[in-house]
């Protein structure tokens, strides 16, 4: 009996932490790579949430990989920047990566936050760097890409609605069809019942005719 209840209560525990071992976990974020290099014994890799919106904070995960020994970097510097009113270029963040280091790995998160004045669209990075490898100088000139796209909010909204608005005329017409074929077939019954009664009144009408004219004539005296 002891044993049976030991076994009981792991259960339970095993259950209960089962169940309770997603309480706090956030959904993780969408990302995709939107920035890789691999030259001159070196590596970086950048990565972004596929979109976002006005006011939210994004993370950018930029990684640092030497990949021989002997490399000594200057400096990683990144811009991220985005535009206002369609025209206007703003940063949204100045990023001094690395500077004056030879560590072989580096990985680091930065919180971005998107303002929420931005244009939607495209976000956009732009990144340099310089290093050397074994005391030959290395260099990229500055690279752009493709960082996040910010969502239009009140086009969605507008979508929101419209899809909304569609949903209820499509109802509004699948309901008038059914009422329209309800009175259809309401008018196709009352027709057939009114050719019936005019169909039994004629045959009636004819049968007494041809009764009065059989039936026997009397004689008055």
């Amino acid at each position: 009996m002891k044993l049976k209840k030991l076994c009981v209560m792991a259960l339970c525990v095993f259950l209960l932490t089962l169940a309770f071992s997603g309480i706090g976990k956030s959904a993780p974020e969408e990302t995709r790579n939107v920035y890789y290099l691999e030259y001159g014994g070196l590596k970086i890799d950048i990565r972004a949430p596929i979109q976002a919106y006005t006011g939210e904070n994004i993370t950018v995960t930029v990684k640092t990989e030497t990949v021989v020994s002997q490399i000594y970097i200057k400096y990683i510097n990144i811009d991220l920047k985005g535009i206002v009113n369609a025209t206007t270029e703003i940063y949204l963040d100045q990023i001094t990566h690395l500077t004056n280091s030879s560590i072989s790995s580096h990985e680091v998160q930065y919180n971005i936050t998107i303002p929420s004045n931005i244009s939607p669209g495209l976000t956009y990075g732009i990144i340099s760097c310089e290093w050397e490898l074994m005391g030959s100088p290395q260099k990229i000139p500055p690279s752009g890409f493709a960082l996040t796209y910010i969502q239009n909010m009140e086009l969605e909204q507008l979508q929101a609605e419209y899809d909304e608005l569609n949903a209820t005329h499509q109802s509004i017409v699948q309901n008038y069809t059914e009422l329209e074929s309800g009175l259809k077939e309401e008018r196709n019954s009352t027709r057939n019942l009114l050719y019936i009664f005019v169909a039994t009144t004629v045959v009636a009408s004819i049968t007494v005719v041809v009764l009065l004219m059989r039936s026997p004539k009397k004689i008055w005296i």
